[in-house]
Order: structure tokens, then C-alpha cells, then sequence
């Protein structure tokens, strides 16, 4: 829905305003996002007019929990495809992650194109990531919604990297600007950097295990996916139903290498003969 988008493009914005930084509490950050959700609704009334604690709640129970659900779906995906797939092949296969305890289809997908790429909801990293360009995004939010110090992950620079100028302390930076030696703006930039590298530090260790527990958890679901397949009675399915999902069954099992390609399995409750061309 058109409102859910602005509550999100309102909620990414303020989260990354390096103005007021790791400055912002969690009421403060609420507060300027009920503005700014006018404000991105087109000039316009929205109708349903939410406050601070309306946008909140909006966002914790409902928005965030179907986009991170969705962005595991996709790294799942992901995950499951070999090179040469597409990404329509990768979202059909998303979708069905997603409904695997799930009643209702993904329904924010207008949401997950102004929150995707968002440190929110970043894949595992590939690359490190320059801390200066990165350092203008302060707060980010715990898993029950709260805002906190943006956690950016970065992977330890190589030798050839650490040749970057250091940017100078938090105080520093802090005594520039009470002095008047530099205009504010850059004073502040530094600052920001400087609590930057200070996360940094820290998360660099936690990248590395953040990335095997996406690639395990992508692996479980997709072992999970795959029994219930296997478990699945096809006999009173509609004949393209059963087509379908049999051939599932041969994918699954070719995967798990449990009959050679010269050998063509048959399934316990398929009594009807289909030609899957082995």
C-alpha cells in the first residue's frame, strides 16, 4: 500500500540522517518519521493518518518482520540456484520459501524496493566496504524494532588497503568544531567516522560468522522445503499438480544422488505412467 511505502522511505530516511547521528533516542526517531511519512505521502492526507507511536507499531509488527522474512527467502534462493539462473527463477523460488508457514503471498514488494540495499536488511558481505562513504548511516534498529548504532559490516582491510588516511578522533573533531578551526559540517563528518571505525572494529569479526549462519540457515530451509516435497501424496492431485510436483521428487533426489541418470525412480504413489523424457 501506497502508505506503507512512504512509513517506509520515511523510517529509512531519518535513519540515515548523519546530522543527528547516534544523537537520535528511540521516541526522537519515531517522532521525526510520523513527519516525514506526511511529508513523502505526495503532499497529500494519507488515510490513515498515523503518529509517532502508530508509525511505530506499524513498522514492528507488521513491515519488518514480512521484509526481513522476505529478504531470508531470497538469500535462500539465492543460495539454491547455480550460475546461469534468473531472477525470475530466484523470486518464483523465493516465493515459495515464503510460504512455507506462511498463509498469505509476500505483499510488500513496492516496501522491499525502497528497503532493499538498506544496512536493515544487507546481504552477507562480498566486499569491503569504504567506511567513509559509508559512515553518513548511524542508526539501525535491533530485531524488536528499536533504533540502535548502525552495525555496518565490513571485512578487515587488506595491506594495500590500509594505506587510507586515518580519520582523526571523535574528540578532536569535537574540539575543532568548539573552537571554530573547522566550520561544522566537517567537524561532524569526522566525528561520525571516528564512531564508525570504532564499530568497525567490532563487526569485522562478526561478518564473517553473520555470513555462515545466512548460509546455513538458507541450507536448512531449503532441506526442510525439500522433505515436505518428498513427503507429499500426489495421488488425488489435479494431473498438472502431479506432473509438477513429481518432478520435484526427481530434482530433489537428483540432488541427493540417490539414483544414477540412467536409472529413472518410481515414486511409491504415482500409479500413473509420465513421461519426464530420462
Amino acid at each position: 500500500r501506497k502508505e506503507d511505502e512512504a512509513l517506509c522511505k520515511a523510517y529509512r530516511w531519518i535513519s540515515e540522517d548523519s546530522v543527528r547521528g547516534i544523537s537520535q533516542t528511540s521516541e526522537d526517531v519515531w517522532t521525526r518519521v510520523s513527519k516525514k511519512y506526511l511529508e513523502f505521502y505526495e503532499d497529500t492526507i494519507p488515510t490513515n493518518t498515523r503518529n509517532h507511536e502508530s508509525c511505530s507499531s506499524r513498522w514492528k509488527k507488521h513491515l519488518h518482520p514480512s521484509l526481513n522474512k522476505w529478504h531470508q527467502a531470497l538469500l535462500a534462493a539465492l543460495s539454491r540456484h547455480e550460475s546461469g539462473a534468473n531472477y525470475y527463477d530466484e523470486v518464483r523460488q523465493a516465493e515459495e520459501l515464503y510460504m512455507e508457514g506462511s498463509s498469505k503471498p509476500f505483499q510488500f514488494h513496492g516496501c522491499w524496493e525502497i528497503c532493499k540495499g538498506w544496512v536493515l536488511f544487507e546481504d552477507p558481505p562480498q566486499h569491503r566496504v569504504d567506511p567513509l562513504e559509508a559512515a553518513s548511516s548511524s542508526v539501525d534498529m535491533n530485531e524488536d524494532g528499536s533504533p540502535t548504532i548502525q552495525q555496518t559490516r565490513v571485512e578487515n582491510p587488506t595491506p594495500s588497503e590500509s594505506s587510507l588516511p586515518r580519520a582523526m578522533g571523535r574528540n578532536k573533531a569535537r574540539r575543532l568544531r568548539e573552537n571554530g578551526k573547522a566550520n561544522a559540517d566537517y567537524a561532524a563528518q569526522h566525528e561520525v567516522a571516528a564512531s564508525f571505525r570504532l564499530l568497525a572494529e567490532q563487526n569485522a569479526l562478526e561478518a564473517e560468522e553473520r555470513k555462515c549462519r545466512h548460509e546455513e540457515r538458507a541450507k536448512q530451509i531449503q532441506e526442510e522445503m525439500d522433505d515436505k516435497n518428498m513427503e507429499r501424496n500426489t495421488s488425488n492431485y489435479t494431473p498438472m499438480s502431479k506432473t509438477y510436483f513429481d518432478r520435484k521428487k526427481n530434482e530433489i533426489m537428483s540432488r541427493r544422488q540417490l539414483f544414477t541418470s540412467d536409472y529413472t525412480p518410481t515414486m511409491a504413489d504415482d500409479e500413473d505412467d509420465i513421461d519426464y523424457g530420462y
